[in-house]
């Protein structure tokens, strides 16, 4: 089962250190990167899906029905521990891990170029 409860500290972290030059090559990084958008087609999905889940099913009038119906809706919309809520922080997470890779990527090419350059003016 993949643990997800960690993956707003990752979000953080990756961001923290592409800040102070943490970067990653472009193979490497492309690997992430189609993982992470796997991960938010997916969550994007489960959030289109699970948009039925905030009304109040059709239980029904029963006294055990009057009690489940709202209860049902808010497990899935409680702004703490909802359903809803945390696939929406997911998504945002996820699309935090995305620029922070874009933006080690962009760090790597830049400081290849700075590099590269720097040897052909020492050859030179």
């Amino acid at each position: 089962m993949f643990e997800i409860h960690g993956m707003r500290q990752v979000a953080v972290d990756l961001a923290v250190a592409s800040s102070q030059g943490f970067t990653f090559t472009g193979p490497g990084a492309q690997v992430l990167l189609d993982a992470v958008t796997r991960m938010q087609d997916r969550v994007n999905g489960m959030l289109l899906e699970a948009q039925d889940l905030a009304f109040e099913p059709s239980l029904g009038q029963t006294p055990a029905a009057q009690v489940y119906r709202p209860f049902m809706a808010s497990v899935a919309t409680d702004p703490v521990q909802g359903f809803l809520p945390f696939l929406q922080s997911l998504q945002q997470d996820l699309a935090s891990i995305e620029e922070s890779l874009k933006a080690t990527v962009t760090e790597y090419r830049t400081q290849d170029e700075t590099s590269a350059q720097n040897i052909k003016s020492v050859e030179s």
